[in-house]
């Protein structure tokens, strides 16, 4: 957390350090002039340089570091409170935002304000410093003050006006960037397929450089642009100095006394200028960034669950559940325009407590969208759910999902046990042997040795972890699917019945005809529609 006052303290200090910077010009041409007029230096003088230097220093370095800490500490609660949102949001919602979007807004837009702390605030320093050089050159001479800011003015309304026309462009580099980011995740994720088909691997690889020429085409444009507000700055710094060096003295007696002094300030802002204008696309881009995540914020906001209450309570109010009944759920998926693209339902279903259900249909019947319904990851759009009776209301859900644990075709396999971290070693290692896999890996230290598995295997580590989540619903995706003939057997004959003798409720995908007797009852998904042929749907 940010200390109180940091933000305050830190700009003080920075305006002291460009206050200090400021002197140390004035003192400059005090010295020069009495060295110009062969007059000796003073001692308060030497003395007064040597404090406003010392001051300058310590207060660089102290404005550098309260920054810093000030905007790291910000940095760090913007990261926590996006995860934290990120968590808490609903699955439909990161489906429809995407990886891309979501790694370039919390990684790359945080990660570009903290690497470019010390140009920003070396910025508002050089900024500091202009302000305090205007009023000292108005000490000197008013008229030069006046000519300084009306064309200072201007400038700053022509650098505006052709900064917000950048500022436009710089908006679509963040989109193309997300969109390189999905491309390249393509090549990861999909490396198999690639090396399988070099016309696709071609083909993907053609796209990304195409996304890559696009990006590196508006940066280069986005940076011809900039360049021709960079120049402008040092030009018209430069044209003003000819001004108040050539012109301003034939208008003006006594002048010529002050000339040099002013020469000197406007020479020394030469720099100050430059790093204002260089950092100028940095805050733009932090500015456009923090927009990024101010959307993608209001996003998450949109699309999350209700919370009532940070904490759960030690056991649900649904544990011990007898029945589960799905009334007239009904599910779309749409598109950006909010057409529907698929729909299952509506439909009716029920669930008993010890009860071993199999879950049959073609591929895309609707079989993987209907277990996120039951196990409530997809709100349904339709249709009520109960629990012994009872309406599940928003509130209630994360508690009813709590009941779940599931295996499914795209499970994510964690290196520890996150929520487990006081297992008993020895029931984790029995686990592990009873899949088959203590030749592969073993649980040490808090975590597994390897992931480093087939995706059969992988599956079987998964089934380890469920089986210590001790949830009273388990859900298996085509868990077999990936299994040997051995092993397949072992789930169907074995692992279900000693699932089922503990009093859980089992839902399995299933495609191994062999096997389907050994189900309670089987429901088979059609076009997203429900059939029973025995009748036995609502038990």
């Amino acid at each position: 957390m940010g200390k109180p006052g940091g933000r305050m303290g830190a700009f003080y200090v920075t305006c002291l350090a460009g206050l200090a910077n400021a002197v140390l010009i004035g003192l400059v041409n005090t010295a020069a002039e009495q060295t110009a007029l062969a007059q000796p230096i003073s001692i308060r003088l030497l003395a007064l340089y040597i404090l406003a230097f010392a001051i300058y220093v310590l207060a660089n370095q102290t404005s550098l570091r309260r920054a810093n800490d000030f905007l790291q500490s910000r940095l760090g609660e913007l990261r926590l409170r996006l995860a934290d949102k990120i968590r808490h949001a609903e699955l439909r919602t990161l489906e429809s935002l995407g990886r891309g979007r979501l790694y370039a807004v919390v990684a790359q837009e945080t990660n570009h304000l903290a690497q470019n702390v010390p140009l920003l605030v070396g910025a508002a320093q050089s900024l500091f410093l202009l302000v305090f050089c205007l009023f000292y050159i108005a000490t000197l001479s008013l008229v030069s003050f006046l000519v300084v800011c009306g064309v200072a003015l201007l400038a700053m309304a022509f650098f505006y006006t052709r900064r917000k026309a950048l500022n436009k462009a710089m908006i679509s580099v963040h989109a193309q960037e997300s969109e390189m980011l999905d491309s390249l995740s393509h090549f990861t994720e999909g490396f198999q397929e690639i090396r399988l088909n070099s016309d696709k691997n071609d083909a993907l690889f053609a796209r990304y450089v195409q996304i890559v020429d696009d990006l590196q085409s508006l940066i280069v444009g986005i940076g011809g642009k900039w360049v021709v507000l960079l120049l402008f700055s040092n030009a018209f710094l430069y044209g003003l100095l000819g001004v108040v060096i050539f012109v301003l003295p034939g208008f003006f007696d006594g002048y010529t006394d002050v000339i040099y002094k002013i020469a000197a300030v406007g020479i020394f802002c030469v720099g100050p200028v430059s790093a204002i204008t260089s950092a100028a696309p940095l805050f733009t881009r932090a500015s456009i960034g923090l927009g990024h995540v101010f959307s993608l914020e209001q996003t998450l906001d949109r699309g999350s669950a209700a919370r009532v209450s940070d904490s759960l309570p030690s056991e649900s109010r649904f544990s011990g559940f007898e029945r589960i009944a799905f009334e007239n759920i009904g599910f779309s998926y749409r598109d950006e325009s909010g057409a529907s693209t698929f729909s299952i339902g509506p439909w009716d279903l029920a669930l008993s407590r010890g009860e071993v259900l199999f879950l049959l249909g073609g591929n895309g019947s609707g079989k993987s969208t209907a277990l996120k319904l039951i196990s409530a990851l997809y709100s349904p759009d339709v249709g009520y759910v109960r629990v012994d009776g009872e309406v599940l209301t928003k509130d209630a859900v994360q508690e009813y999902r709590e009941l779940f644990s599931c295996i499914f075709p795209d499970f994510h396999l964690f290196e520890r046990l996150h929520g487990l971290e006081h297992v008993d070693v020895a029931q984790v290692s029995q686990l592990i042997e009873r899949m088959e896999l203590s030749d592969k890996v073993f649980y040490v230290d808090g975590r597994f040795s390897t992931q480093n598995l087939s995706s059969g295997q992988r599956k079987r580590l998964a089934m380890v972890v469920a089986l210590l989540e001790e949830r009273e619903i388990y859900i298996f995706d085509e868990w077999a699917a990936d299994q040997d003939a051995h092993f397949r057997t072992v789930f169907y004959t074995e692992i279900l019945a000693e699932l089922k003798q503990a009093g859980k409720t089992v839902v399995v995908v299933s495609h191994d005809d062999r096997f389907w007797h050994l189900a309670d009852r089987i429901v088979t998904l059609d076009l997203g529609q429900v059939v029973v042929p025995d009748g036995s749907g609502l038990p």
